[in-house]
């Protein structure tokens, strides 16, 4: 008899709760649909972007240097094993 009370009661818990969920889910999706956007008069707090033309970019051939050899990263280094 207890365990019967225990599971009709763990029962009605769950169900609650989906119950809950499901509706806080509804509410989510239906929020978007029914609200209104800002008023239009008050412009974004970012402000707007000037007109300005971009800078002079580089040429191509200072963008990225490929050494031909590895002597040319490292220098005059030399790698001692001790």
């Amino acid at each position: 008899m207890i365990s019967m009370q225990i599971f009709s009661g763990v029962f009605l818990a769950m169900t609650g709760l989906v119950i809950a969920a499901c509706a806080l889910a509804v509410l989510i999706m239906a929020v978007p649909r029914v609200s209104y956007p800002g008023q239009a008069s008050q412009p974004p707090r970012g402000g707007t972007r000037p007109d300005t033309s971009p800078g002079p970019l580089p040429d191509a051939d200072d963008l990225f240097h490929v050494p031909d050899d590895a002597r040319e990263l490292t220098g005059d280094r030399e790698l001692v094993l001790i």
